[in-house]
């Protein structure tokens, strides 16, 4: 069953960070862990829905996402734990080449075990910024960039695993398009990365 007991929220908590190999200059078994996850993501990508063996995973596994998340990632059950990823159609990278970028529900720094579905997310929130916190995020994200014509939806993402350790994002919704950035003890923009829709790409 996948409608397990979930804390999901799109109007608690408060964002921090997530993680790609490229922007944290990761190296060494954290790098191969990444690059393992994406091989095995590859032939999981379903319409965002939870994708991959989540069979017997705890009711307080978090197996779906808030809105408007949802429209761009899904949680894939994978060897090494749920993950959340880009959903079909959806590509999530560093700018500048191919980097995937994926939040693990087991963060470690190094050899990851193969924990399946007891390695899960217990808490996905996520909140909409407004005022001098959004305009502040915004000012931080176009750091080096070109002044946005339009102003993005500001969301803050916070994920907790079951070891009860977290990850957060800055997400910035522009319509079009859509942009990550990771805020753990701080947001930095090195970190930022694209949400790209390669479906409308494709279809261009």
């Amino acid at each position: 069953m996948l409608n397990h007991g979930a804390k999901i929220s799109n109007g608690i908590g408060v964002g921090k960070v997530g993680f790609s190999a490229a922007s944290l200059g990761l190296q060494g078994d954290r790098m191969k862990y990444l690059l393992a996850l994406s091989m095995l993501v590859a032939p999981l990508f379903v319409s965002g829905a939870p994708s991959g063996n989540c069979d017997g995973a705890p009711k307080e596994a978090i197996v779906e996402l808030p809105s408007p998340i949802d429209d761009w990632g899904q949680i894939l059950c994978t060897p090494y734990g749920h993950i959340l990823s880009a959903k079909e159609g959806w590509l999530w990278t560093n700018p500048g080449g191919y980097s995937p970028v994926m939040i693990p529900s087991q963060m470690v720094r190094s050899e990851p075990k193969q924990l399946g579905n007891e390695s899960y997310f217990t808490e996905i929130n996520l909140v909409a910024l407004e005022g001098k916190e959004a305009e502040e995020s915004i000012a931080l994200f176009e750091t080096g960039f070109d002044k946005s014509e339009s102003t993005p939806r500001v969301y803050s993402l916070q994920v907790v695993s079951v070891a009860g350790k977290t990850l957060g994002f800055r997400f910035f919704d522009f319509g079009s398009s859509a942009w990550g950035m990771w805020c753990n003890k701080e947001c930095k923009p090195s970190s930022r990365f694209m949400l790209l829709d390669m479906s409308k790409r494709t279809n261009q």
